[in-house]
């Protein structure tokens, strides 16, 4: 009885023996790829084109909206002296104008959010390729993605998320 403690006891023994350069080997990193799609130069263009772009929208929906605005004004003043037929046509319209105005305002944030997901998609795609090749050729044998923070803290983890920016806006995509 004895004998089979003391074989199984070192049974274990040896194995844990094996395994621990396994676990020293281990090298990890950690990569924000939304810190570095806000952060690369490519990211930080495509949002001004977006602003740009918005703010052009913008300037057109408010415009709409002002014209609508005073028409009703300008309706409300002229109810008493239009007819009643007169004045359910003009309101038709602007009914008409409101639902343009509010379609187009729908459109145009669709446009938005689809034009910033596709500029987005491009380059997280690009920066997921790019930190795989990068954590390839520095050994790495884990690579977490971290945008959030779902690692609050590894003793042995590497950030390598300002160097992937770093490389990207080099070009080495």
């Amino acid at each position: 009885m004895f004998k089979k403690i003391v074989c199984v006891s070192l049974f274990v023994f040896l194995i844990c023996l094996i395994s621990l350069p396994s676990f020293a080997e281990e090298k990890i990193a950690l990569v924000s790829l939304q810190r570095a799609l806000n952060e690369v130069n490519e990211g930080k263009q495509a949002k001004a084109n977006l602003k740009k772009d918005y703010e052009s929208k913008k300037l057109q929906i408010d415009s709409m909206k002002t014209d609508f605005e005073k028409e009703t004004q300008q309706l409300e003043k002229e109810r008493l002296v239009l007819s009643q037929d007169a004045y359910k046509e003009k309101a038709q319209g602007l009914q008409k104008k409101y639902l343009d105005y509010q379609n187009k305002t729908a459109a145009f944030l669709n446009e938005l959010r689809t034009a910033e997901a596709d500029s987005a998609q491009k380059i997280i795609e690009a920066l997921r390729v790019l930190s795989k090749k990068m954590a390839m050729e520095q050994g790495y044998t884990l690579l977490i993605e971290n945008s959030a923070d779902t690692v609050l803290f590894s003793k042995s983890a590497e950030d390598i998320t300002d160097k992937l920016i770093a490389d990207y806006n080099k070009g080495k995509k």
